[in-house]
């Protein structure tokens, strides 16, 4: 494969004083040396605030994809994610000291580089994704596809895994999973995140060339996965031409907006600017030294127990039950415009259930005034809290408020302590006292009687959050 060496574009004056005067341990992702590409978390923000318009103009085109649609995959990616480990574990390859130890070794150093915790490590067949990271929180998981590891060199495979790890870094990952949560790509997602999905790969492709021995790795690794086996005959000086094509067109540049990934083109074009960057030049000198991994605030006190401080305040639980409330509501009128075909409305289980229990109430003298909707709504977000707690540990509003559900000892709260806690907070909501009176309180009483906290995610131990696997 023939190459050609980059030309290094000169750094402002400014960029060059402030690389110069660099702390002593400058963060990855944040701060004046951020490796992020300029403008990635802006896009991230206005590819949500215009999602509803975007999801409105698919729509046009494409009568099945609707807000509900998109939301109901993030939530079944949530599902998912919790219920790969066990896929993996089943039908993947663990990579460990024993197993395949040199892609070990790398995973491991590589880490260290970053400092981030280790992900584990599986490889699957997959004719489709290369390498994807995994995850809304810890433990990751880095996935390989087999198909692709035995045309890999050290170099290339480094410059791969270095990506995934700097998407795990960058908090890329715990969007992308409930986006993507095979690795593949969704046309319709990349329509509507794809400006912040592009950027994030930008980001990745940064990280992974610093931690590579040469740009000409990084090159071959972006060939060999775009192109396959045909990718070490690739001329690079030729995709240069192809480049300085598309950016004399602004009709070409149009069919890279349906796709989350850039270009190869423009990888390669950015790539080779950014290796020869001030910025480069001084993150190569910084990963030297393996970064410390940060410690968490339990870690700093080597504390095992809740304690009060540790749990959520009043505000942020609000937060998630009118994020998880909005979203669950969502989720029904999309079951029940499911339900209605042909100007026939079939009962759902709702309808025919919610019946039963008031006359059940009324027989042993407890009368319930109620309204169908808020009644059905309560009782799908009992399903809903109830069902993703009991996998992942959250809800997708306590995601968003960085909450989690634990024992008063750290542990992921099981399935019979999951139900008995979301069963005690329905009888919280529905006897208004109690609910007014556990708002003053961090506390809740039905966390209290099930012996469960909502914590904030930051303060779990590394030792819960990244459990052994046998």
């Amino acid at each position: 494969m023939r190459r050609t060496q980059p030309v290094a574009r000169a750094a402002p004056p400014r960029a060059r004083q402030a690389v110069q005067d660099a702390p002593d341990r400058p963060e990855l992702f944040s701060g004046p040396f951020s490796l992020r590409t300029p403008g990635e978390r802006g896009t991230l923000r206005m590819c949500i605030l215009a999602a509803p318009v975007t999801i409105g103009l698919i729509g046009l085109l494409i009568k099945s994809v609707t807000i509900s649609d998109m939301i109901l995959l993030v939530v079944v990616g949530m599902v998912y994610v919790s219920l790969s480990r066990g896929r993996l574990l089943g039908s993947s390859i663990r990579i460990h000291e024993r197993q395949l130890p040199e892609l070990h070794s790398i995973v491991e150093s590589t880490a260290k580089e970053l400092g981030i915790t280790p992900p584990q490590i599986f490889v699957r067949d997959d004719a489709f994704v290369p390498i994807a990271a995994v995850g809304v929180g810890e433990p990751y998981a880095l996935m390989l596809s087999s198909q692709y590891l035995e045309h890999l060199r050290p170099g290339e495979l480094r410059f791969l895994i270095a990506r995934e790890l700097a998407h795990i870094a960058a908090g890329h990952t715990r969007l992308t999973s409930l986006l993507s949560v095979s690795g593949r790509e969704n046309p319709a997602v990349a329509l509507v995140f794809g400006a912040w999905l592009r950027r994030a790969e930008y980001t990745a492709d940064r990280v992974g060339v610093l931690c590579t021995e040469s740009l000409a790795d990084a090159i071959a690794a972006i060939s060999i996965t775009t192109f396959h086996a045909i990718g070490r005959r690739v001329d690079t000086a030729v995709l240069a031409e192809q480049y300085r094509e598309i950016e004399a067109d602004a009709t070409l540049r149009m069919g890279e907006w349906t796709s989350g990934m850039p270009y190869a083109v423009n990888r390669i074009e950015r790539l080779s600017v950014f290796a020869g960057s001030d910025l480069a030049r001084f993150w190569r000198k910084e990963l030297v030294e393996p970064r410390p991994v940060p410690a968490t605030e339990v870690e700093a006190g080597s504390r095992t127990h809740v304690d009060r401080g540790d749990c959520a305040p009043v505000w942020r639980r609000a937060l998630t039950f009118g994020i998880d409330f909005v979203i669950v509501g969502i989720i029904l009128n999309t079951i029940a415009s499911s339900t209605t075909s042909s100007g026939h409305v079939t009962k759902s289980a709702f309808d025919q259930v919610l019946p039963g229990v008031v006359d059940f109430l009324a027989h042993h003298g407890m009368s319930l005034t109620y309204s169908y909707q808020t009644f059905e709504t309560v009782l799908g977000l009992l399903v809903y809290s109830i069902v993703l707690v009991a996998l992942s540990g959250q809800t997708l509003g306590m995601m968003v408020a960085e909450l989690r559900v634990v024992t008063t000892d750290f542990e992921q709260a099981g399935i019979a302590r999951t139900i008995w806690r979301y069963l005690v907070a329905t009888v919280d909501l529905v006897v208004l006292p109690v609910a007014m009176f556990g708002l003053v309180f961090r506390v809740q009483p039905h966390d209290r009687l099930s012996g469960t906290r909502v914590i904030r995610s930051r303060v779990m131990p590394a030792a819960v959050r990244q459990p052994v696997l046998p």
